[in-house]
């Protein structure tokens, strides 16, 4: 696999990350307005990421300067920089993979809920 292939499979798996980032920051917010889901990050202090959020689109965020970076990464950092950079990502896959499925779960159950 060529570097630009990486980087266009990389950008790729970012995007089918970002619209499902929004929906679950959309519900976070209404529990937090309902005074439910009370918790100060996603992930973990040693997740890896920097970012330290009660909402997806921050660590998105990093995710994607971390992704545009690599290609300026030196040879001898990239091997680093990638490890790094693939567990954040299969974390963010893992988490928000979770989330989504409970939060279409939640409104195939109560429909009228969820937008109050």
């Amino acid at each position: 696999m060529t570097n630009q292939q990486l980087h266009e499979q990389l950008t790729a798996q970012l995007k089918g990350f970002y619209h499902p980032a929004i929906e679950a920051d959309d519900f976070l917010t209404l529990l937090s307005k309902r005074k439910m889901g009370k918790f100060s990050a996603i992930f973990a202090e040693n997740s890896g990421f920097k970012a330290n959020s009660n909402r997806f689109l921050p660590y998105m965020e990093e995710l994607v300067e971390d992704q545009q970076a690599l290609p300026k990464t030196d040879e001898d950092g990239f091997d680093v920089a990638i490890a790094t950079f693939l567990g954040k990502l299969q974390q963010m896959h893992t988490v928000l993979g979770q989330f989504s499925e409970q939060l279409k779960e939640k409104k195939q159950s109560k429909p009228s809920n969820i937008g109050e």
